[in-house]
């Protein structure tokens, strides 16, 4: 099976910066962004914390939608798949 370049965010503070700016206008947590863009809790918290670096183009489009940023502000394509992409956590609902 073939994976999508994932893509890398490029500023881990910047994505903690848009998170918090975001709670200002309205109130998110990590589950209540995690349940917007349909992945789970554990993987924004992992982005936050930098214990994950990738996505897949998918969920970043849909974790800057739901910060209602351009993607390109918070993630850059990377150059090689990783794995994080093959075992990224979605909702089941999905």
């Amino acid at each position: 099976m073939r994976h999508r370049n994932p893509y890398q965010v490029r500023d881990r503070d910047e994505l903690r910066r848009r998170v918090d700016a975001s709670q200002r206008v309205v109130p998110h947590n990590v589950r209540s962004l995690a349940d917007l863009a349909r992945v789970s809790p554990s993987a924004v918290g992992h982005l936050l914390t930098g214990e994950r670096a990738t996505v897949s183009e998918a969920v970043a489009q849909r974790l800057s939608a739901a910060l209602g940023v351009p993607m390109e502000e918070l993630f850059m394509p990377t150059a090689s798949t990783s794995s994080d992409s093959a075992s990224e956590e979605v909702h089941p609902s999905e």
